[in-house]
């Protein structure tokens, strides 16, 4: 039996935060990608076999069984190897556990066709910030 290459496991949000900035915003700030409702997150790290942190995801539950995802992110060299999926998928199945009626994320317009492979659907809610456009997306349960 193959053994994964990979595993996935709950981390501090701290650990997240170098991730967060060397792939989402590098040209700002270290601070720029702590939010202030990282204590009060679920986060979680895709590993590989040698322990090292490549993919990193926040969770956050809202109220009437929403969830929010925040500040997902695979090391660059990592991207298109399946790690991302693997923790989208991942969260999708804890909120599915969790019997979550919603989960959502504001999601880079150059994103959207990723997260509309998983069952997003795009809202007519757009915005700017920090030199990229987003638009909220969101799944059923």
């Amino acid at each position: 039996m193959d053994t994964p290459n990979f595993y996935i496991r709950k981390i501090s949000g701290s650990r997240t935060w170098p991730i967060r900035h060397r792939v989402m915003y590098p040209e700002m700030s270290p601070e720029s990608v702590i939010l202030p409702q990282d204590r009060e997150g679920i986060h979680f790290g895709l590993f590989l076999p040698d322990d090292r942190l490549i993919a990193v995801i926040s969770l956050f539950e809202g109220e009437n069984g929403h969830y929010q995802f925040r500040k997902f992110a695979t090391e660059s060299a990592e991207q298109g190897k399946g790690y991302g999926t693997a923790l989208l998928t991942y969260i999708i199945d804890l909120c599915r556990c969790r019997n979550a009626t919603r989960l959502w994320c504001n999601a880079r317009i150059s994103a959207s066709a990723f997260y509309s492979r998983y069952g997003f659907t795009k809202t007519d809610i757009t915005f700017s910030k920090d030199g990229h456009d987003f638009v909220i997306m969101e799944r059923m349960f």
